[in-house]
């Protein structure tokens, strides 16, 4: 009996090692609520699930800095800065970005449902939406774009760890990993790989918001839009006004009606933006008008399609996300009332 008994120790003992060491290092930050999910200053980041950064960002300060109002909506929804939301909300705001990579209006629902359910208080919401919302995902079965058990319920605990330990064993991410983890030295095939992110940033954790301030100061210097970097908004345009294929009737539409009437229990004022994409593609004018139907004709606005913000690339970090600035006019038109 002793001779099984060490036998399936030193069977499994390698195996136990290197769970220990994931949850020693815990790269992907999944131990435990953090205060800081984004530390700045080092020369590359780990890729996190942004479900869980702000899940866990929520669940952190909730208690001391009380919540109330909420950006809602994909990785192009972090653009629309706290700061430039503020002036137009009451002096009671306490603001946070509750963002998802690739985030569906699934994942809406659930985050919505979520802080509900943690006695949260909805004053404002900024709904920031998109065609590819309403669109069905495969990309949630990379560890990236999971629902965070946090949100959706421990039933998901075991996929989303293990979906995260089996990135960890990646052989490219462990060793570029490792390596930094234990020199402190940035080699360029670290980021190159795509397996850890050399872009630059600056994080609030307070709000769980990221600027790209160095590529804001590249911009006004005039020396973002390189011969390389303009590559990536080809293919060129036509002109041609476009408009995409109905996704919202059905599942989506009754997806919507459950955000829109729990929100309606807080007396929440809600402002749906249509984000103003690179593509110039309208929404499908089925779709807006049943937004309108579901939260009010008068708080949709739809940016989408040919107009003064998605003319010029100089509006976009690349094809899929815009600027700072472009989210800016968008907050100064829908509370000022001024069409673009």
């Amino acid at each position: 009996m002793k001779n099984i008994v060490l036998r399936a120790l030193l069977f499994f003992a390698p195996i136990l090692g290197v769970i220990a060491l994931y949850i020693y290092l815990d790269p992907f930050k999944l131990v435990g609520l953090k205060s800081n999910y984004k530390p700045m200053g080092q020369p590359v980041s780990v890729p996190l699930n942004q479900n869980r950064v702000s899940a866990g960002t929520f669940l952190f300060y909730k208690d001391s800095l009380h919540y109330n109002s909420f950006i809602f909506g994909s990785s192009r929804s972090m653009f629309y800065e706290i700061h430039d939301w503020v002036p137009y909300l009451d002096a009671s705001a306490s603001c946070l970005h509750f963002d998802a990579s690739a985030e569906t209006l699934e994942g809406i629902l659930h985050k919505v449902q979520f802080i509900d359910r943690e006695g949260g208080d909805f004053r404002n919401v900024l709904f920031i939406l998109d065609v590819d919302i309403f669109r069905s995902y495969t990309l949630l079965n990379e560890h990236l774009y999971m629902e965070d058990p946090l949100v959706v319920g421990y039933s998901k605990w075991l996929p989303f760890q293990s979906g995260h330990f089996m990135a960890f064993l990646d052989r490219k991410f462990l060793r570029a990993y490792l390596e930094y983890r234990f020199t402190g030295k940035y080699a360029p095939y670290m980021s190159s790989q795509n397996v850890l992110d050399d872009k630059p940033f600056a994080y609030d954790p307070l709000t769980n918001e990221v600027r790209y301030t160095y590529y804001e100061e590249l911009a006004a210097q005039g020396l973002y839009y390189t011969e390389e970097r303009l590559k990536k908004f080809e293919p060129k345009r036509d002109g041609m006004q476009r408009y995409a294929q109905p996704v919202i009737e059905g599942r989506n539409r009754k997806l919507l009606e459950e955000i829109a009437t729990l929100l309606g229990r807080h007396s929440c004022a809600v402002k749906v933006v249509i984000s103003p994409l690179f593509n110039q593609v309208n929404m499908a004018k089925e779709d807006v008008a049943i937004l309108q139907s579901v939260f009010g004709r008068d708080v949709v606005y739809d940016f989408s399609g040919i107009n003064n913000l998605t003319n010029s690339h100089t509006g976009y970090y690349e094809r899929s996300h815009y600027r700072p600035h472009i989210a800016k006019a968008v907050l100064d038109s829908i509370y000022n009332g001024q069409p673009l």
